[in-house]
């Protein structure tokens, strides 16, 4: 069953990476790597057999196809070796019966951090992409593994590595990896998985690469950018699963099934001073239906089944308003914001006031983008996963 599975994967990547060959513009340098891994699973108490805590060991084989932009190009200017492309990520852990066979298909880009020589670079790389396949927490089947709340999660890793060039066509990479695996409260538990591993790469390039900027191409980087202020404009919806306290309630378990929606409106004002960076004050309202919802669980006194019962709270007592510090920074082809604010109109007796936003923004068309971020309150408990829609004024 692996080794079909792996078969198929290799195959819808092998026709992904042929697909998106075709549309890379000329002049950008082709490559395709393969990596293995081995490391751990850092320290968790989520994962547990019976009574006693474990940390897994594992190996990972990755597969990656992408393309580097010219440095003639503004990319290739601004974020020196800037490269990008999929990849495909096939772990295999030391308790494969508790956590199953899980795999990933990322999206990557990465970049200099220093070079040493003219054969040896400092590089970092991040990884974002979604996983599938995991044995999941199950009250009856896995009460254990609240480290995993659900079959499919995020996959989110940076990589840090050194590149050394041993021929015109060949590339090793030697580095380490930190890979976090999570659905973002989608489905609780949702205490996530981290892992810590060294790995070796090797990189085929498929075409020549380009050192030097050719006189008539070299780009003018005083040509594109002006200092000045950003308003962006965003909704955001989501749905998703509590965790709720089940003292004198009758419950089985303290994750009810249920889910709930969340949906929410921001403005951001910006002050953008250089090409890379942006920051301003910003302004979050959420409606989210689960805020002091309760529950009692009970046996049907007809038929014996077990039933959950729930009360939600007022509809005014669903919403929360409140005023956060923002920070973006602008990366080759998307950009990594984070806020951090606090809720002065806040009715939600299970969170802190305190909250913190991070995520990744993405531009679709002119001035409209797309928002994947994650909230959280106290700085650790995930709150919500959200995809959000904006349109940035400038």
């Amino acid at each position: 069953m692996i080794k079909k599975m792996s078969s198929i994967l290799l195959f819808l990547y092998a026709c992904i990476a042929l697909y998106a060959s075709d549309s890379i513009p000329a002049g950008y340098s082709r490559f395709i790597t393969a990596t293995t891994a081995g490391g751990f699973v850092l320290p968790t108490k989520n994962i547990t057999l019976g009574n006693k805590q474990i940390t897994p060991l594992y190996s990972a084989f990755t597969l990656k196809y992408g393309w580097a932009t010219p440095l003639y190009e503004r990319e290739g200017y601004l974020f020196r070796e800037s490269y990008r492309g999929i990849g495909i990520y096939l772990p295999r852990f030391s308790y494969q019966k508790e956590l199953g066979n899980p795999f990933s298909i990322f999206l990557f880009q990465g970049g200099l951090l220093k070079d040493f020589n003219p054969k040896l670079y400092l590089h970092y790389e991040i990884n974002l992409g979604a996983s599938f396949n995991w044995n999941h927490y199950d009250i009856q089947n896995a009460p254990g593994l609240k480290a995993i709340g659900a079959s499919t999660n995020v996959h989110l890793a940076g990589n840090w590595y050194f590149k050394w060039n041993i021929s015109p066509k060949w590339d090793v990479h030697t580095g380490i990896s930190f890979t976090h695996f999570s659905n973002g409260a989608l489905r609780t538990p949702n205490n996530g998985l981290n892992t810590f591993a060294p790995f070796v790469e090797l990189v085929y390039n498929l075409d020549k690469i380009e050192k030097r900027i050719p006189k008539d191409r070299s780009y003018n980087a005083s040509s594109d950018f002006e200092k000045g202020q950003v308003h962006d404009f965003s909704v955001m919806f989501t749905t998703h699963t509590l965790k709720v306290d089940t003292a004198g309630t009758g419950l089985r378990s303290r994750y009810p099934h249920k889910r709930y929606n969340v949906v929410g409106m921001t403005y951001s004002y910006m002050l953008r001073q250089t090409r890379r960076f942006m920051w301003g004050p910003s302004v979050e309202m959420v409606y989210d239906e689960s805020i002091n919802a309760s529950f009692i669980g009970e046996k049907n006194p007809q038929t014996g089944a077990y039933i959950e019962y729930e009360k939600l709270a007022r509809p005014i007592d669903r919403f929360s308003f409140g005023v956060s510090l923002k920070g973006e920074i602008t990366m080759p082809g998307y950009a990594i914001f984070a806020n951090l604010g606090y809720d002065l109109y806040h009715k939600d007796k299970r969170e802190k006031r305190l909250y913190q936003i991070y995520g990744v923004k993405v531009n679709l068309i002119e001035n409209v983008f797309a928002s994947f971020a994650v909230r959280s309150t106290n700085l650790t408990r995930s709150q919500y996963l959200y995809l959000s829609i904006g349109y940035r004024f400038q």
